[in-house]
């Protein structure tokens, strides 16, 4: 696959990512939780729009860190 391709395709997951979390802080009732979930969606989305392999591998490792 060209690198293109894998940035795009990165991209629409981190898209999808994004959408998942605004989602979940719709459906939970705790402050903390919404405004992490939200959070994440933000680095999700900078993740989708960066378009830059060494910086999504930097962010992947932040946000699996992150804890609400």
């Amino acid at each position: 696959m060209s690198e293109s391709k894998q940035l795009q395709k990165h991209s629409l997951e981190c898209l999808r990512l994004e959408a998942d979390c605004r989602q979940m802080a719709w459906n939970v009732q705790s402050p903390s939780l919404r405004s992490h979930f939200l959070r994440m969606g933000q680095v999700w989305f900078t993740m989708a729009v960066s378009g830059s392999s060494a910086r999504a591998g930097q962010c992947s490792s932040e946000a699996e860190t992150q804890t609400p």
